[in-house]
């Protein structure tokens, strides 16, 4: 019975299976033959797949069961599927849709899907932007917007799995074939993906995203992402990354005019994106990395070159919580240069902020323009492009950029700076100055200003540290302006030969001869122009502050070297001013230069010198010799000043107190340590020729004060000494040229006559020198006129002296003078042919001898002159008469060097009483250079008479007389009146039977008297032979001074 149950049990549960596996065979079949609609059953399956606890619920058009491939699972296709909320309210919409159901579940009874896939579906999704930044992505809220039915499904996602609901056990969604459009509110611009794949996949954690699109934009460009990420179950965390390549930033283009030249930039890159957002879909971090290379960069209008792009690579974060976003670092390999930028930018509640900072290294100078912005600083641009070249460049650039109420089309640059570092450049600074070459060092660009310092450079073979050059202005308008300051060091000649460059302009008067210059030199210079291609001098701004050192000029002054000198020089527009110290032909002297450029200067240039010289120094700078008057060292001050006119003054001081002098012409001479000043002002006419010096000197007894005129050939015209005080001469002098020679007119209290006589004899061997000189033309004529109180003699005064003579040549060619000696005298030369006529009264003539102080002992007598000179005989003799009137000889107490008669008094005692009363004195007389003759000289007393015939020479003041005395002279001088028998016994008219001879020589001063007493018993006829003739000896030849004389 067991038996037979079981058997029959299992033929029906076998009858079962096979009825269930025909049936199911059968149902295989199929489905496998195609969809299995299951229309009838909508209702029900719409009841079954409304979610508990809301008010939203599914409707469909048809509804099939789909196993056509065994490989898939079984699946419930939906199509026409819609989400109805409220009274028939569609909110989303969804083209097809297919559930599928586990096998294992089916075969349970568990008709429960486990993962729907949506197919096909359309999804708009609106990009939201503050200030430009990215801030959410949601799907369009509409109708038409099919992305809000995959929302529904997604919250099955997080919902707890149920068995009330069909879809109660869903672990995943998948998307087919999705059209995602995704359109920027900003700008309007689309860009959709016709195919985009995605899976959401329940996970302990949340739900797992996954997905993947080629994203095409309006102009056709295609862009793939792949993106993968998790939505946290508690909806607090949205993580998500995107891997994006094909990106190029030429497609975002339109996103803003701001950003269109982004269209040049034809670049594939490829990169990461990581977003981290709340479960709201607001963003909170991003983090950006991309790559990419094989591109180039053309900008129109900003770069005037297209680059080819080898690489590039960038990082970049987003922190939405602290509403920054920072660049780490994009870096762009240009080939030729590399770029690299960093920044922050953050968003604050007046607007958004970003500061960063750009990096463009290795530049080829001669590229610079390549790399440049046509728009930025286009002045300091082309100055740039013009003027730079060779070596290599490093730019970087320091920004802040903001934008006011969070708007990047609002953007504006609060702060640029540039800065740079650059090798081996060439900078022309200047048109056709040198080069700056072998330029190394920095430059910064603010405030629209471009300043370069240089470390170091050379130009012509001078080295250069530390110069500046400053573009100013070069965010305004044209012109912009520059101004350099370079630091130059090199030899002088090297300098000079800089300086002296034609465009820098600066006074060829400042400038000298590089091949007079040597020593070292330093100089700061300083230059300021506007950027014109075209620059003129009058527009240049120079100044230079120069150190020499070990200095050299050749001829500084005259032939005189200056050596070893330290200066310090500065050039300022306006100004040229230098100052230092050095050695004159080895002597240290403090020198100074100054120059004034300005219309309204007080004067134009002005050199000073001060230091002690020898006097030998003189001459060889070029000034008038002072030896050897002069030795020793002077301590001088020299300064010259040339006025705007061009007049000229030279003012200098030297003190003589270190020197000896002697001037033998003056008979005045002193000693070292005497006080002694000599000052002078030489007046210059705009040619550099003389026209006056003052002068005033004080020395040693020796004053003097006056004026040199000069002509404009520097040939000396006049000489006003107001005085001239010199032991007891104190006189005023004037001479000047006139026609054919000079005129001359002292004046004053008191005038030596021994110093004139040595100034003439100086006079006449200066012309013999040189003929041409002043001297020369006095000596060939000149006119003086006298007015003098006093002149002294060597041992006493001639009294007053007044009138005129004129001198022609070796003579006096017209005389009359009044002379206050001897009680009044006169001498007067007068032309008459063929010669002169010479006239000489005297008084007084023995108090003119004591007063002069030339011999005592004779009293009273006036002394008359007359004779006539032979101006067509050589020597220009003179032919005369003198007359001595009454006088008589007086015994002196002798004075020291004045001579007396005393002697000649004693020798004549011995024939009579020489102290007797003399009626007259008559003599011929003749003269013949120094020497004047006196033949036939007779004079007599009531005790004595006396004849003379001899000599005086003028030139050794010396005499040689010879004569008789004759005692009893009334009564031993009758016979000389008897015919034939008296001149035998007597000698002739006024001897006597009875006389001695007689000789006086010797100086004038101390005359010796030699008597022959045995001459008395000799007879007139032979009394010769014991007198002798005073004239044996030769006259030596006449000296200058006295073939002046009359």
């Amino acid at each position: 019975m067991v038996k037979r149950t079981y058997r029959l049990f299992m033929r029906v549960i076998v009858g079962m299976v096979l009825i269930t596996a025909t049936l199911a065979t059968a149902a295989v079949l199929r489905l496998m033959d195609g969809p299995v609609s299951l229309d009838f059953l909508k209702d029900r399956i719409a009841r079954a797949a409304d979610v508990p606890g809301n008010d939203i619920r599914p409707q469909f058009d048809h509804v099939a069961l789909d196993w056509s491939d065994p490989r898939l699972p079984l699946r419930v296709v939906f199509t026409g599927l819609r989400f109805v909320k409220g009274k028939d309210q569609v909110i989303a919409t969804v083209p097809s849709v297919s559930v599928t159901f586990d096998f294992r579940g089916v075969m349970k009874g568990m008709l429960l899907p486990t993962t729907i896939t949506i197919e096909g579906p359309a999804i708009e999704a609106d990009i939201a932007r503050e200030g430009g930044m990215l801030r959410r992505i949601f799907t369009d809220p509409s109708a038409k917007s099919q992305g809000e039915a995959v929302a529904i499904f997604v919250e099955q996602l997080f919902a707890e799995p149920n068995y009330d609901s069909l879809i109660g056990q869903l672990d995943m969604i998948q998307i087919e074939r999705a059209e995602v459009t995704l359109r920027d509110l900003k700008t309007g611009l689309t860009w959709v993906a016709p195919a985009a794949r995605g899976r959401l996949k329940r996970d302990a954690s949340g739900v797992i995203i996954t997905a993947s699109a080629r994203v095409t934009g309006e102009a056709g460009n295609f862009v793939d992402v792949s993106l993968s990420g998790v939505y946290a179950r508690d909806r607090s965390r949205v993580s998500l990354d995107a891997a994006v390549d094909g990106i190029k930033p030429s497609m975002f283009a339109d996103l803003s005019p701001d950003i269109a030249l982004l269209r040049g930039v034809d670049i594939a890159l490829a990169g990461r994106l990581h977003i981290e957002a709340d479960g709201h879909g607001d963003v909170r971090s991003i983090d950006i990395e991309v790559v990419g290379g094989n591109g180039q960069v053309t900008l129109p209008g900003v770069l005037p070159a297209t680059h080819p792009v080898k690489s590039v690579s960038a990082h970049v974060t987003v922190d939405a919580a602290t509403h920054t976003a920072k660049i780490e670092g994009i870096d762009l390999d240009f080939g030729a240069a590399r770029v690299s930028i960093t920044g922050v930018g953050e968003r604050k509640p007046e607007g958004q902020v970003f500061s960063g900072r750009a990096e463009v290294r290795h530049i080829p100078v001669d590229r610079l323009g390549d790399y440049w912005p046509l728009e930025f600083a286009a002045g300091g641009r082309e100055w740039a492009l013009a003027n730079l070249s060779k070596g290599e460049i490093d730019v970087a650039a320091e920004f802040a950029l903001s934008a006011a109420g969070n708007d990047l089309a609002e953007i504006k640059v609060d702060r640029m700076v540039g800065l740079i570092d650059y090798q081996g450049m060439t900078v022309r600074y200047m048109p056709n100055m040198p080069e700056l070459q072998g330029v190394s060092g920095t430059a910064r660009y603010e405030g629209g200003s471009l300043r370069f310092d240089v470390a170091t450079g050379s130009a012509v073979g001078l080295k250069t540290t530390g110069t500046v050059v400053e573009l100013t202005d070069l965010d305004k308008p044209p012109p912009q302006n520059a101004t350099i300051r370079m630091p130059i060091a090199g030899s002088a000649p090297d300098v000079i030969r800089f300086l002296a460059r034609p465009k820098l302009g600066l006074p060829k008067d400042v400038l000298f001869d590089h091949r007079r210059l040597g020593g070292e030199v330093t100089v700061d210079l300083s230059l300021a122009f506007p950027l014109l291609n075209a620059l003129t001098v009058a527009e240049l701004d120079i100044k230079a502050d120069a150190t020499l050192t070990n200095f050299s000029l050749k001829g500084a002054i005259g032939d005189v070297d200056l050596t070893e000198a330290t200066v310090r020089a500065k050039y300022a527009g306006s100004e040229f001013d230098l100052s230092g110290t050095g050695k004159l032909d080895g002597n240290l002297v403090e020198i100074g230069w100054r120059e004034l450029f300005g219309a309204k200067a007080p004067f134009r240039r002005r050199y000073d010198l001060k230091g002690t010289v020898p006097a030998s120094l003189m001459a060889k700078a070029g000034f008038p010799p002072v030896e050897p008057y002069l030795t020793g060292p002077i301590a001088t001050t020299l300064s010259y000043q040339v006025a705007t006119n061009g007049n000229g003054d030279v003012l200098g001081r030297f003190d003589i107190k270190a020197a000896k002098a002697d001037v033998a012409p003056l008979t005045w001479s002193k000693d070292p340590g005497a006080d002694g000043v000599f000052q002078m002002t030489l007046k210059l006419a705009p040619n550099g020729k003389l026209t006056t010096i003052d002068f005033d000197a004080r020395a040693a007894g020796l004053a003097g004060k006056g004026t040199m005129r000069l002509a404009g050939d520097n040939v000396l015209q006049q000489i006003a000494v107001q005085q001239l005080k010199l032991g007891k001469t104190d006189i005023a002098i004037d001479w000047r040229r006139a026609q054919g020679g000079v005129e001359v007119s002292l004046r004053g209290p008191t005038l030596e006559l021994p110093r004139v006589r040595e100034m003439m004899k100086a006079r006449d061997a200066l012309a013999a020198k040189d003929p041409a000189s002043p001297a020369g033309v006095a000596r060939t004529s000149t006119r003086m006129t006298l007015q003098l109180q006093q002149v002294l003699t060597e041992r006493g005064t001639l009294g007053y002296t007044n009138g005129r003579f004129d001198l022609a040549g070796e003579r006096i060619a017209s005389a009359d003078l009044s002379i206050g000696a001897g009680k009044g005298s006169t001498f007067r030369v007068t032309p008459a042919a063929p010669g002169r006529k010479l006239f000489l009264y005297v008084a007084d003539f023995g108090t003119m001898l004591r007063d002069a102080g030339w011999l005592d002992g004779l009293v009273d007598g006036y002394l008359h002159i007359e004779g006539q000179y032979d101006d067509a005989a050589a020597g220009q003799p003179l032919d005369g008469f003198l007359k001595l009137g009454p006088y008589r000889l007086q015994r002196v107490t002798p004075r020291p060097n004045v001579g007396t008669l005393n002697s000649t008094i004693d020798g004549l005692n011995r024939a009579g009483n020489a102290l007797q009363q003399f009626d007259n004195l008559e003599a011929k007389i003749t003269k013949q250079g120094d020497r004047i003759h006196i033949r036939n000289g007779h004079t007599s007393g009531q005790s004595i008479g006396l004849t003379a015939q001899g000599f005086v020479d003028l030139g050794n003041d010396t005499a040689r007389l010879a004569g008789i005395v004759v005692p009893a002279f009334a009564l031993n001088n009758l016979l000389s009146n008897v015919p034939l028998l008296g001149p035998l016994l007597t000698g002739g008219k006024d001897g006597g039977l009875f006389a001695v001879s007689y000789q006086l020589s010797g100086p004038l001063d101390d005359l010796k008297t030699d008597i022959n007493m045995m001459s008395a018993m000799t007879p007139g006829a032979l009394r010769e032979l014991f007198t002798g003739s005073p004239d044996a000896a030769p006259p030596p030849p006449p000296s200058p001074e006295m073939q002046r004389a009359p």
